[in-house]
């Protein structure tokens, strides 16, 4: 199976076909050059896979930066949920025997950094543009004769495949047409090189179930996919596409696609169940309702257009930003006219007529300072955000307790505001005057007198102590770990109402506060559940540490949940 892209990098391998085994002794990631170089123009095709001009030829060695890119691979969390952890060593290891697969490893890194070290965009981006292409001229070089009947030797590729159709969602995602039929042959050539790279597999997936890949088949595959889809937002578009005349093949192709979208859209599954679905949607699409997408049938990119809106869902997973918003407003645009706009025109839950209603447009929120009538707003946008962490609720389980909870934070930001110089700020939104988030820190000039969890809070009626005890000790030692006693920012909550999630609000409050920090010329440290580590990452934030406790679970009092916060660090000087 050979893959049509043109590699224009002068390879070593490129003049002779080998074997799989040839290319595991002798190959070798390419040279970086130190000065970043500069980016290759986006050709008019498809972005990332095809550089448009020569560069220097690469050297069969290893250097630093490909040493990096392997460590942040191995060691970012922010990384996943592409992979769980059994699965990231699978891959580790087939990389480390087959460099295609390493190739295209290193260039998931790459974009994922492009994207968290914006000061080092063009860079990354085009050293994942090269590594990628190098592995692809090198899977392409492979006579898949020498396979023969080897489920064994099949396992790179289909690891390989699974990174490239990452890599390629990634460009297309990036690559932001304006025009409505460009942006739908991107997704189509996305598509076509996704599904592409599956069909070495043809005919041995039974095999390769009995693999090393069996933890994904056995275990992640059937966790992932033991939710059906129960949700309504996909009603209106499994009517439509039951009165729209297709065939019986069609009809169950097309809603099969539409039951994967509408579990993401359920919000069930977990965050890796949502990102696998998300990025091999098209890999998992059956055969009669792909040339229906690949001959742009209205009935097929109106499925499309929930794929993006639950990719706007997800919008919190580092590739997809607001790439769903954007590809909406395009679908938009192209269903203008005609049947299937009328159609959307007229269904007020269509993802096509409410892009821009349902989908959060950001806003000029106004940061201020609160006042203290402010307090109730504040203490319920708290608990709001607050509601999707396990910790608050091993730590108050009842509903009472959490009555109590809001009743004190309400008390004890109402104090807090009562002294001008304690650390809180809050984002107004600018339309309707209402409070959208808050944020609130201590510092050498203002220092916290006792912690939050440290205090009284531990003497209200339903609080497990054991689980807030353990919690602020875990917290105080990995704080002076990191710390000691150097003088600091110290950010304790940031906190936005989930109904402003996505619209920046985090993000604005937090620049405010490194603002501050800035201008005393101090560090800023912070410990982050795993969700909100790609928001501080790009405002500069590095990971140095981390915590874990074992916690009981949402529906059981069994100690059975691992939960972890990382400790982060901000730098004056680090690119916000």
């Amino acid at each position: 199976m050979t893959v049509d892209r043109k590699c224009q990098y002068s390879s070593p391998w490129s003049s002779t076909t080998r074997s799989p085994s040839d290319r595991s002794t002798s190959a070798g990631p390419v040279s970086t050059p130190a000065p970043a170089p500069a980016p290759a123009p986006a050709p008019a095709s498809f972005p990332g896979l095809q550089p448009s001009h020569q560069v220097e030829e690469p050297h069969s060695r290893v250097d630093m930066v490909h040493m990096q890119l392997l460590h942040h691979y191995m060691t970012n969390a922010s990384l996943y949920p592409l992979f769980e952890n059994c699965m990231k060593d699978i891959v580790i290891n087939v990389a480390l025997r087959e460099p295609y697969v390493m190739y295209s490893l290193l260039a998931i890194s790459a974009h994922h950094l492009s994207i968290f070290r914006p000061e080092q965009q063009q860079f990354y981006r085009h050293l994942a543009i090269r590594l990628q292409t190098e592995g692809l001229s090198i899977f392409n070089s492979i006579d898949v004769s020498f396979y023969g009947d080897s489920v064994e030797k099949r396992i790179p590729a289909f690891i390989f495949s699974s990174l490239i159709g990452i890599h390629a969602l990634c460009d297309m995602l990036l690559h932001r047409d304006t025009d409505p039929d460009s942006a739908i042959a991107g997704f189509l050539k996305y598509m076509s090189l996704h599904r592409g790279m599956l069909t070495v597999m043809h005919g041995y997936w039974d095999e390769l179930k009995k693999s090393e890949l069996r933890v994904l088949f056995e275990e992640l595959v059937p966790q992932w996919f033991s939710l059906t889809s129960e949700g309504r937002d996909c009603d209106d578009i499994r009517k439509r596409l039951t009165a729209a005349g297709l065939g019986t093949d069609e009809l169950e192709d097309a809603l099969h696609a539409v039951d994967l979208i509408q579990c993401v859209l359920d919000a069930k599954p977990n965050a890796e169940s949502r990102a696998y679905i998300l990025c091999s949607w098209v890999a998992m699409l059956r055969p009669a309702f792909v040339p229906m997408l690949e001959n742009a049938r209205p009935e097929a990119l109106a499925v499309l257009a929930y794929y993006f809106l639950a990719m706007h869902h997800c919008r919190g997973l580092w590739m997809m930003g607001d790439a769903g918003q954007h590809f909406l407003t395009l679908l938009a645009e192209h269903f203008r006219g005609g049947e299937w706009y009328a159609w959307q025109a007229l269904s007020p839950s269509t993802p096509l007529t409410t892009a821009r209603r349902t989908v959060p447009m950001a806003r000029n929120f106004v940061v201020t300072r609160p006042q203290e009538a402010d307090a109730p707003r504040i203490a319920e946008i708290h608990l709001a955000a607050m509601d999707a962490n396990p910790l608050l609720h091993a730590q108050f389980p009842a509903s009472e307790s959490l009555k109590s909870l809001q009743q004190f934070l309400e008390a004890d930001t109402a104090e807090q505001l009562r002294d001008p110089s304690s650390g809180v700020l809050i984002a107004r939104d600018p339309e309707t005057g209402v409070i959208a988030g808050f944020a609130k820190w201590n510092s050498p000039s203002h220092p916290e007198e006792v912690k939050l969890e440290s205090g009284s809070l531990r003497d209200l009626e339903g609080c497990r102590r054991e689980f807030l005890d353990r919690y602020v000790s875990l917290a105080e030692e990995a704080r002076k770990r990191c710390f000691g006693d150097q003088p600091c920012y110290c950010i304790s909550f940031v906190c936005t109402d989930p109904a402003y999630q996505g619209q920046g609000v985090g993000t604005l409050l937090t620049r405010k506060v490194l603002e501050l920090a800035k201008t005393d010329g101090l560090q800023v440290y912070l410990e982050s559940t795993d969700v909100a580590i790609p928001m501080y990452q790009k405002l500069g934030f590095r990971v140095i540490d981390e915590f874990q406790m074992k916690i009981p679970g949402l529906t059981s009092d069994e100690i059975t949940v691992s939960y972890r916060e990382v400790c982060m660090v901000w730098q004056p000087g680090s690119m916000t």
